[in-house]
């Protein structure tokens, strides 16, 4: 009949009541929770290593002082106070030892060592021997040791600034040894030379030992003339533009066994500077066995201390190593038997 809900009706009016049912109890519950204001962040996803959360640090902020001022800026200032300090602390204890108070830290490697000088130490005003001082500075203030060059570069020339070098050593109170260059005699050498000697003059190598003998004895005036005490002398062996060496390498070696010979005669231990490199080819093979002055050139200190277990010259052992800069010569005994022994063994004390 028209009028009449039909069973299929009736369901779905009690099915559409229900859903309405839901929905309001749902708009009640939703409406009974507290609203979180829009002001207020969320709590960040936390990152996981290897299963373990890693909480991140808190940010430290200053602490905030009495005043209300941050302490970050006095915690400075006080650290600033305290290298200030300690800086005057070493100052002072520079001064009790008699070592500068100025560049220690920065370039220490300028005051502690030794040094070599020679005629580059002389005033530019100086002439001897056709050539000019070069003004080089005298070694720092704080040095240990000095050795001192006996000529200007050249056989039978002595340094014309040994005096000047030997009062700088006095005042210093400071270790002092004495070096010399080596040099192949000159023709008027070798004839002025030839008999004057402890070897045969008749035969060219002979004269050419005499030759180097004589250029040591040369040198050992130099040394008394001028009060130089020292148990030993260095034999510098390296090219020269002057007084080139020959092209033979046995005819060097006997001079350079002539110059040897002439030291120890007179007292003195001997010793040699140059290179393996440079010695070889001077004299070639020749193995005296001497204590050794080794060279870097112009490297760094590092790489100079590093020749100390390298290669030797001659057979010899290293006793002190050596590099430069452009107006510098900077020394350093190498590692062995205690510093004091090596000390009294190669230098004398002003």
């Amino acid at each position: 009949m028209p009028g009449f809900i039909s069973r299929g009706n009736a369901v779905r009016i009690v099915a559409l009541v229900a859903v309405a049912a839901l929905l309001l109890s749902l708009q009640q519950l939703l409406s009974s929770s507290p609203e979180v204001p829009a002001s207020m962040p969320l709590p960040a996803e936390q990152p996981v290593v290897a299963g373990t959360a890693l909480q991140p640090a808190p940010p430290h902020p200053a602490t905030p002082s009495a005043d209300g001022t941050s302490s970050r800026p006095k915690a400075k200032a006080a650290s600033k106070r305290v290298q200030r300090q300690r800086k005057a602390r070493q100052r002072a204890s520079a001064r009790q030892a008699g070592r500068p108070t100025r560049g220690v830290a920065r370039k220490p490697w300028r005051n502690g060592g030794g040094r070599d000088i020679s005629w580059p130490q002389c005033p530019r005003s100086a002439s001897f021997g056709g050539r000019h001082g070069l003004g080089q500075p005298m070694p720092d203030p704080g040095v240990s040791f000095v050795i001192v060059g006996l000529t200007n570069g050249r056989a039978f020339t002595p340094n014309p600034c040994l005096a000047m070098h030997l009062r700088w050593v006095r005042r210093q109170h400071v270790h002092a040894s004495a070096y010399a260059f080596a040099a192949y005699p000159s023709k008027a050498d070798l004839r002025r030379y030839r008999t004057k000697g402890p070897y045969d003059g008749a035969r060219f190598l002979g004269r050419l030992k005499n030759a180097g003998h004589a250029g040591a004895r040369y040198n050992i005036r130099t040394m008394k003339r001028h009060g130089f005490t020292t148990p030993h002398v260095w034999l510098d062996v390296e090219p020269s533009s002057s007084r080139p060496w020959s092209g033979r390498r046995d005819w060097n070696a006997a001079v350079v066994k002539g110059w040897v010979r002439a030291y120890r005669d007179a007292g003195y231990s001997v010793g040699v500077y140059s290179t393996p490199h440079l010695w070889r080819g001077i004299v070639g093979r020749l193995r005296l066995g001497l204590p050794e002055w080794r060279t870097a050139g112009p490297a760094s200190p590092r790489a100079a201390l590093a020749r100390c277990h390298g290669e030797s010259i001659q057979g010899g052992r290293a006793v002190i190593a050596q590099w430069w800069t452009q107006r510098r010569d900077f020394d350093r005994i190498c590692p062995g038997p205690p510093r004091a022994r090596t000390m009294a063994r190669y230098f004398h004390k002003w």
